[in-house]
């Protein structure tokens, strides 16, 4: 799948392209997944893993810029598949299956239990914030670069959820 991203829009893919591709049969595709969207929300979901692994000990060591550039660094050395799934090829359906999938992955990976609403809001927060600056970056990747992305990134969200997180305001 990802690398007919690279070739083709992602709606032009077809199950028997992909099952060409992949060396096996058409049926054989559908022993694995239901339909192409079963596939995309597999691979959205190893690319997350993918993501954490490579941002976690920076985000631990609380380093928001590096992490931030990581992030980006990461979204850019797989461009064609994350153009597909966040910057219009994929449809809605599985740009809310990619959010709902980080959002659950994240909330698994946190560090220290939930202390309330406001770690669930900031969580919501900071994945659909971020998923929405990244998605927008695709559309503009000529006119701002790895290095002003991650900027904004960490300036918009990562600080101030840091903040935020530090400090919940009162009643959350």
């Amino acid at each position: 799948m990802t690398a007919l991203a690279e070739e083709s829009p992602l709606d032009a893919i077809t199950v028997r392209a992909i099952a060409a591709r992949a060396g096996v049969g058409y049926a054989t595709f559908f022993r694995h997944y239901t339909d192409k969207d079963a596939l995309l929300a597999d691979v959205a979901d190893r690319l997350i893993q993918d993501f954490l692994r490579q941002v976690r000990p920076l985000v631990l060591a609380q380093d928001r810029r590096a992490a931030a550039r990581s992030m980006c660094a990461f979204v850019f050395d797989r461009l064609p598949i994350y153009k597909a799934l966040l910057a219009g090829g994929s449809g809605e359906t599985v740009r809310a299956e990619m959010l709902r999938q980080t959002m659950a992955t994240m909330a698994m990976a946190r560090q220290r239990p939930v202390e309330g609403a406001i770690d669930d809001l900031l969580l919501s927060h900071l994945v659909s914030t971020t998923l929405n600056l990244l998605s927008w970056w695709l559309r503009h990747l000529d006119e701002v670069d790895i290095e002003a992305m991650a900027e904004v990134i960490e300036r918009a969200v990562l600080t101030p959820v840091s903040r935020l997180r530090a400090e919940p305001p009162a009643g959350l």
